[in-house]
């Protein structure tokens, strides 16, 4: 994996970041909580695509989408395992696009359901459970919708 980034992947990480943004704080009533349906996890359809700037795109979303967090500072901590999680996806999307994607739902709610409860008492297990079923939408379904529509437009040209 090659670290080194030039002019054009800094603007696509720029921009992927900007847009992950724009959409966790124009949807910020259901990007939080217990019950999330964070709309901009669709944009990690894109991660297979685009590569390096795909993750540190999104993971630098994730920094500074989190900053109004219901949950404090300790919710910026969360871009780590977004991290971890993309470059798991990068590392799947030869063998299976969709287990990609998988893996990152599953991460991502059991990271943040272990966040909600310790910072707020609540049990984690049914925590667990609402959050894997809204980041599975918009990471699973969402995602592997603007995969494959990119994907296709590509191919075509």
């Amino acid at each position: 994996m090659n670290l080194r980034l030039k002019s054009r992947d800094i603007a696509k990480t720029a921009v992927i970041a900007a847009l992950y943004v724009a959409l966790v704080w124009a949807l910020s009533p259901i990007s939080f909580g217990a019950i999330q349906v964070r709309v901009s996890n669709a944009l990690i359809g894109i991660v297979p695509l685009v590569g390096m700037p795909g993750v540190l795109g999104i993971t630098l979303g994730v920094l500074i989408g989190n900053i109004p967090s219901p949950l404090g500072p300790i919710d910026l901590l969360s871009a780590i395992p977004t991290f971890i999680a993309l470059l798991l996806l990068l590392k799947l999307k030869d063998r299976s696009v969709l287990l990609g994607l998988a893996a990152y739902s599953v991460i991502l709610s059991a990271w943040v359901g272990t966040l909600l409860s310790y910072t707020f008492g609540v049990p984690f297990l049914i925590t667990f459970v609402y959050l894997l079923a809204g980041i599975g939408f918009a990471t699973g379904i969402l995602g592997y919708l603007v995969y494959r529509t990119l994907r296709s437009l590509v191919e075509v040209k």
